[in-house]
């Protein structure tokens, strides 16, 4: 009879739904903001989603090979291919193949299965995998695509692949020379002479470069950099893109799959104290509504804070547990080198949840038992 029963590690599910159905959900959440920022960005997400897939999924399934386990759990929990998911969605979109294939293999094989597979990692391995990279190059980490009308025409699958997948300049510069639309944009590039198509598309982020200006004078220079349509456009993106995570953590809370009290500690302390900084110098700080909108605030919220195995289970912890990384986030953000806050406070709250949930741990039955208390 033992031959029947398998013995699974944990998250353990009570309920009608499995952990494969859950991750299915968040990933098919996920797609009206994958189909967004193709719109947007062109196909270079969309590209190197696939290749995190891949190369999660493969990771994963080759190292049960080498231990002897079961692959079956691959394809049924989809926790892989979730991750690889969330890390294809944070990544650039025109980031080189061999950075993306680097990253999904250190989330799985030393974040995940390293400490013993699903449920039992300490931190997200998506944001783990993307903290690997930046700290590991820096450059191509930090050099994202600019939104554009008909991205989507512009940088087409083929186009993308060919940046990501790095073919030789003689065919980046015929790409780049063929009639690509958008033509106040391209001309710019052509004046440029530019022999890479790739560097004709990205940039640093406006968040990397308030890191270096101040807020004002940044927005001044990027406004003059690049025509007023394409500042407007880069905002509706943006702006749309973080209603798709909106729209999609509000599904995952309706159904009962994330605790919607990590998202709300977290958005909530994290406006109040990004307007007390840009309240007391804001020639200084960038407003509540910029933090809010770039830098994935809202992605962070819903679908990475939230996981299950990394975060804190009961309620009174969650309240806590999102307000660590608000402070965290903030301090990052405004304090720090690095941009990219919400990977890193991320991982930080990651570290603290084991003691937030002894803190807030229930009192056992009968501890602090006094025998005078009881009345005879």
């Amino acid at each position: 009879m033992s031959g029947n029963l398998i013995l699974e590690s944990a998250p353990h599910d009570l309920s009608v739904s499995t952990t494969g159905k859950v991750m299915r959900t968040l990933i098919l959440t996920l797609i009206p903001a994958l189909i967004a920022t193709t719109w947007f960005y062109g196909f270079g997400t969309l590209i190197t989603t696939l290749i995190t897939i891949v190369s999660c999924v493969g990771s994963e399934a080759l190292w049960l090979k080498l231990r002897k386990r079961r692959i079956a759990p691959v394809w049924r929990d989809c926790s892989a291919l979730t991750t690889a998911v969330l890390l294809g969605l944070t990544l650039p979109p025109l980031l080189p193949w061999y950075l993306s294939v680097i990253g999904s293999v250190f989330a799985i094989i030393v974040v995940k299965q390293v400490y013993g597979g699903l449920g039992q990692n300490l931190f997200n391995p998506a944001m783990a995998g993307f903290v690997f990279l930046l700290i590991s190059c820096p450059l191509p980490m930090t050099t994202y695509v600019d939104a554009m009308p008909d991205a989507y025409k512009i940088i087409t699958p083929g186009r993308a692949a060919a940046i990501i997948f790095d073919v030789n300049s003689a065919e980046a510069e015929k790409a780049i020379n063929q009639d690509l639309g958008t033509a106040d944009y391209l001309k710019r590039i052509h004046e440029a002479e530019r022999s890479v198509i790739a560097d004709g598309f990205t940039g640093s982020t406006f968040l990397v470069d308030a890191k270096h200006e101040q807020p004002e004078k940044n927005v001044k220079v990027f406004v003059e950099a690049k025509a007023s349509d394409f500042i407007f456009y880069g905002l509706l993106a943006k702006v749309v893109i973080a209603g798709c995570f909106l729209l999609g953590g509000i599904l995952l809370i309706v159904k009962d799959i994330i605790d919607w009290r990590i998202p709300l500690s977290f958005l909530g302390v994290s406006t109040v104290l990004t307007a007390a900084f840009y309240f007391a110098a804001p020639e200084l700080y960038l407003s509540p509504w910029h933090h809010l909108v770039y830098g994935a605030t809202v992605f962070g919220a819903f679908y990475i804070m939230t996981d299950p195995v990394t975060a804190v289970s009961k309620p009174s912890a969650a309240w806590i547990f999102g307000g660590v990384i608000a402070v965290l986030f903030v301090i990052i953000r405004n304090l720090g080198g690095y941009p990219d806050a919400v990977a890193f406070s991320v991982l930080l709250g990651n570290a603290c949840a084991p003691l937030i949930s002894i803190m807030t741990r229930r009192r056992e039955f009968g501890q602090g038992f006094k025998p005078e208390n009881i009345n005879d």
